[in-house]
């Protein structure tokens, strides 16, 4: 069994301000595709002339961090590109950097902690002088200094800045100008930025950056990407219990990848209750997730207002998106505060807007997972119960085992023998619905069933959607019977699936982690009504 010491030696070891070179170049088994297409972009130019500049952008915990250290790693390790190319790699935070002249102050300090060869001692000279009237002044005098020990010295420097946004932000627009000219006409500068933010004033027409970085995104890691990492995890940390897990439960590990949006840092955290739990549950397993991922969420909360707090407490505990009107009868607040509010939400981070057909966008939490976590910590009693049955029905859905075993090849025999919905079941399976419907309502709605058996009733509902009655399952879904057992709730991959098959707009509000199951569905679904036309 894994001991209290022991996580904590994973999570800070992996962490990658806290791993070593050796290390972090190891344990680096996903990203490959992008690490590679940036590298190659890296290697083979030769700036001679201006390069192209790039922003990856990401939500915590992607991984950027640790992709901008393998890129710099990777220079450094290259005969071809370290006689001439400097990697000036700068920390997480950089608080300091509020002014352009900052941000040369900042170069200056980090190549000399690294290289001897450079002499920034006029610099410091500079930096004391009073002969500057103001700030521009004794910026642009910085830059040629920075400018004229890079020539001398034959180098080159590639900047690897993390929160970009930030510090972009900081930055007046005169300032923001003038290092886009800079990075326009100088070929000794070279940056590859991550941001955690959407920057979305870089897509405005107006702004220094618009069109300026090409843009990367980082998305969650997909299955074989998270199956890589907790295996790579597992054979460097010796815990075959996780590999055990990872092979044998396929179906648990891969219903929290959905859960939590594949996030490295949460797979990661994810390896650590592996390691000391193989006995559980997805859902087991996402209660002690929860727990470790406290503190953080619960700091990005108290970190908003009054008003911010009750529109993402609205969001949030609806679970699926909401316009501008629906979030003012849940928090009572006037529409143009909770617009503004969005506005920052937005411009945050914390909420994403949903476009609509219509004027009325609507607004959904960011982070699935941080939702998750909101709902089973904030939310009501209730609350605790939706989650449990999306996880095990993704649970379920995922195994490989039912994959191997598609529903629609069942035999009727293998549901529940002697009961009184056999017949209902093979009206269904043989040719359409029974003409009566009541009676097939009376069968769908019926929870002691649905309990013991939800796959058999997940696997004739797809079957009633693959026979075209789309209809007629919104309105079961709808129904008083439906909505008495919670029927949306229970299966809620299956009513969206439908929504969508309808163009029904109420699909737009579906968070992301519906999606791909959502895919899979329909696609069966698909496949079901050819087999059985």
């Amino acid at each position: 069994m894994t001991t209290n010491t022991d996580k904590t030696r994973i999570a800070a070891i992996y962490n990658p301000q806290n791993q070593t070179k050796t290390q972090l170049i190891e344990s680096f088994v996903v990203r490959q595709k992008l690490f590679h297409k940036l590298f190659k972009a890296i290697k083979e130019a030769k700036m001679e002339v201006p390069e192209q500049h790039y922003l990856i952008q990401g939500r915590r915990g992607m991984g950027k961090t640790t992709l901008l250290l393998r890129l710099a790693y990777e220079i450094e390790n290259d005969p071809a590109l370290n006689s001439w190319l400097i990697p000036v790699i700068f920390n997480e935070e950089e608080y300091g950097i509020r002014r352009l002249f900052k941000l040369w102050e900042r170069i200056m300090e980090l190549l000399e902690q690294r290289n001897p060869e450079f002499n920034f001692e006029q610099a410091e000279r500079l930096k004391l002088s009073k002969q500057f009237e103001d700030d521009n002044t004794y910026e642009r005098a910085l830059f040629e200094h920075l400018s004229a020990e890079l020539k001398r010295t034959g180098k080159k420097i590639i900047l690897f800045i993390d929160n970009f946004g930030e510090m972009a932000r900081k930055l007046s627009d005169e300032e923001a100008h003038r290092l886009r000219k800079i990075l326009q006409t100088s070929p000794d500068i070279r940056i590859i930025a991550a941001s955690a933010v959407v920057l979305e004033s870089f897509y405005r027409y107006d702004h220094p950056f618009y069109e300026f970085f090409r843009v990367e995104e980082l998305k969650g890691l997909d299955k074989k990407e998270t199956r890589d990492l907790l295996l790579n995890l597992s054979e460097h940390y010796k815990k075959e219990t996780v590999a055990h897990i990872v092979k044998q439960f396929p179906g648990r590990v891969e219903a929290l990848r959905r859960i939590t949006g594949g996030v490295i840092r949460t797979i990661v955290l994810l390896f650590e209750i592996f390691a000391d739990d193989d006995d559980g549950s997805a859902f087991k397993d996402l209660e002690f997730l929860l727990d470790r991922v406290t503190p953080l969420y619960k700091h990005r909360m108290d970190d908003l207002s009054d008003q911010q707090q009750a529109i993402v407490e609205a969001i949030a505990l609806n679970w699926d998106a909401l316009s501008v009107k629906e979030i003012a009868e849940q928090t009572r607040l006037e529409s143009k505060i909770i617009s503004a509010q969005l506005q920052n939400l937005e411009k945050n981070g914390i909420v994403l807007k949903v476009y609509t057909k219509t004027k009325n966008h609507y607004y959904i939490i960011a982070e699935r997972f941080f939702n998750i976590w909101f709902l089973m910590r904030n939310g009501r009693r209730n609350d605790e119960k939706r989650v449990r049955w999306l996880v095990q029905f993704l649970e379920e859905w995922c195994d490989e085992k039912f994959i191997e075993n598609p529903p629609e090849k069942y035999e009727i025999s293998s549901t529940p023998s002697n009961t009184a919905q056999e017949p209902q079941l093979l009206t269904i399976r043989a040719n359409q619905l029974p003409e009566n419907k009541t009676q097939a309502l009376s069968f769908l709605t019926n929870t002691e069933f649905l309990d013991k058996e939800p796959e058999h009733i997940s696997t004739y509902l797809i079957l009633i959607l693959a026979k075209g009655e789309k209809q007629w399952l919104f309105d079961l879904f709808n129904s008083p019977e439906g909505e008495s057992i919670q029927l949306k709730d229970r299966l809620k991959p299956i009513y969206y699936a439908v929504l969508k098959s309808m163009d029904h707009p109420d699909y737009l509000r579906m968070g992301e982690e519906l999606v791909q199951t959502i895919d899979e569905i329909l696609a069966r679904a698909a496949q079901m009504a050819v087999d059985y036309a």
